[in-house]
């Protein structure tokens, strides 16, 4: 198996719905798990939602190429807005250690002057966002930061019945220096792919189903 499909299926496990526990397969055949949980808490004084993301390649895959990353944002319910946003993350060659803090009252990554601006989503905030806002108030592009790096996610939607369908667009903004990590996970890196084509599907309020297609690697998401 190439390498680049391994990067591709790492991708799909970010862009699920927020369930307990879920299988991303490439040609009906298990790669990894994810699991995802959602929280409310209170932080900074501020009612909030914490969004945790774990994910690992199962046995197979991990004997070609292991990964174990935990992604964790806290936002704001009043306005959606980033409070917090930490990673670690493990793949061979490659370990990220990556946190916020606040420098007068501005959300700053650690060890970096690259802030995090109130009107920035990043893909887990813009998952969550997604979800819960109807489908008439779903607005047509967003700014998402990437650990420094910003993108216009432009967001085409479509509806039929009680089934809402996006297909989500990212251009880089700003410059490839402006990273704060010179090389990121791989997942972090699919991403943004360029020329990918990222489906979300959307029903009663929920991420269903996503898909993932680059070049000839085309991965669904399943629950477990």
């Amino acid at each position: 198996m190439e390498i680049k499909n391994i990067i591709y299926i790492f991708f799909l496990t970010l862009i699920l719905s927020y369930k307990n526990e879920h299988i991303v397969s490439m040609f009906s055949i298990p790669m990894a798990n994810v699991k995802i949980e959602k929280k409310d808490t209170i932080f900074n004084n501020i009612n909030s939602t914490k969004l945790t993301f774990k994910t690992h390649t199962n046995k197979f895959t991990s004997r070609l190429f292991r990964v174990e990353n935990e992604y964790e944002t806290i936002i704001n319910n009043n306005n959606q807005s980033i409070l917090s946003f930490k990673k670690s993350t493990y793949q061979p060659n490659t370990t990220n250690e990556l946190e916020t803090i606040l420098i007068n009252d501005t959300l700053t990554y650690k060890n970096s002057d690259k802030k995090i601006l109130e009107n920035y989503f990043n893909i887990f905030s813009l998952l969550h966002y997604l979800e819960i806002t109807p489908y008439n108030q779903i607005e047509p592009y967003k700014i998402i930061d990437r650990e420094g790096l910003l993108y216009r996610c432009n967001i085409k939607k479509s509806k039929s019945i009680d089934t809402i369908e996006l297909n989500l667009d990212f251009d880089l903004i700003n410059d490839l220096n402006d990273a704060v990590i010179e090389h990121t996970d791989l997942f972090t890196w699919a991403l943004f792919k360029d020329n990918a084509t990222n489906k979300i599907i959307i029903k009663n309020s929920k991420i269903e189903s996503c898909s993932f297609k680059s070049g000839l690697a085309n991965l669904k998401s399943s629950i477990k």
